[in-house]
């Protein structure tokens, strides 16, 4: 099957891929400084304020070992349920840090909070820096799997926002028990959220995204949900996948395609469309009162 991303000109993947061009509240130089000052400085804010209900603890093995904050203030009871957020930055920028502030709208609600921390792509020694941050974001999963287990959690969930949107989707279709997690295990993760994510890696191949990260088109394929064969004996959780109004004509493409391919496998899929916002405020907003994405994904949690 032709793919109409194939032929689009650096600088047209460039403008498809690029959700800062496509915002209307801000001129593009100034999105992601104010979106860093933002989301850091809510984060610190919030990470003081919740001090003695956070903890860093390690997961993984070798070359994938990790870290990861779990936010559980006093008023998150122990076998609360556990919401696992991966954060994006084009698998190159930014922090599990960066977005602690987004645990807050949860523990409200009595939602325990884990942040797995990954390493950068460019940091991997490795021909397929991509699918090494899946694998360490793995070794995070069973680790949560762990803690639901001994905790006595009866509901796991997952989301990401973009680069962190695609992950959650590599995660979803992942089989647990060739982790030797459970049956009754795996089926406490109830929901997976993913935020302004891609499916299809490839058309980043040639886009200011490899500038520095430099995969090569077969390791952006084993990286891709779309290209990944599913499973018939895996029995997934609903996928949700939540698009901001403002994102890219690709993004959107991506979207709908992915969602097509799953349902024809019948599995539950779910396409929302978060009205009158762009990418990156998608995550800026979902800490307010009475948010439309929050309360969509909270009600997606009962």
């Amino acid at each position: 099957m032709h793919e109409a991303w194939a032929a689009f000109t650096w600088e047209k993947t460039d403008e498809q891929y690029n959700p800062t061009l496509w915002t209307r509240r801000l001129p593009t130089e100034e999105l992601l400084p104010a979106h860093v000052e933002i989301t850091s400085g809510r984060s610190d804010t919030y990470r003081r304020k919740v001090s003695d209900g956070l903890q860093t603890v390690c997961f993984g093995k070798g070359d994938f070992v990790g870290s990861m904050d779990i936010f559980r203030p006093a008023n998150v009871a122990d076998n609360a349920p556990i919401l696992v957020y991966i954060h994006g930055g084009w698998w190159q920028w930014f922090s599990k840090e960066q977005f602690s502030y987004l645990a807050e709208p949860f523990n409200k609600k009595g939602i325990a909070v884990y942040m797995p921390g990954y390493r950068m792509a460019q940091e991997w020694d490795s021909e397929s820096p991509m699918e090494s941050i899946v694998t360490q974001l793995q070794w995070a999963m069973v680790s949560v799997f762990k803690e639901a287990e001994k905790k006595g959690a009866s509901k796991v969930y997952l989301m990401g926002h973009s680069a962190g949107g695609h992950l959650v989707a590599v995660l979803h279709q992942i089989d647990w028990r060739k982790f030797e997690v459970s049956n009754v295990t795996i089926k406490k993760l109830k929901g997976v959220f993913s935020l302004a994510g891609l499916f299809d890696i490839r058309p980043l191949v040639n886009s200011f995204v490899n500038d520095t990260i430099q995969f090569s088109m077969a390791s952006a394929a084993k990286v891709s949900p779309q290209l990944l064969t599913v499973s018939e004996r895996h029995s997934p959780c609903p996928l949700h996948l939540i698009v901001p109004e403002f994102d890219t004509p690709e993004f959107f493409r991506q979207t709908k395609e992915y969602q097509e391919k799953l349902l024809k496998a019948d599995w539950p899929c779910h396409f929302i469309l978060a009205n009158n916002r762009d990418h990156l405020d998608l995550i800026e907003r979902l800490s307010n009162d009475n948010d439309e994405v929050l309360e969509y994904i909270l009600l997606n949690m009962n």
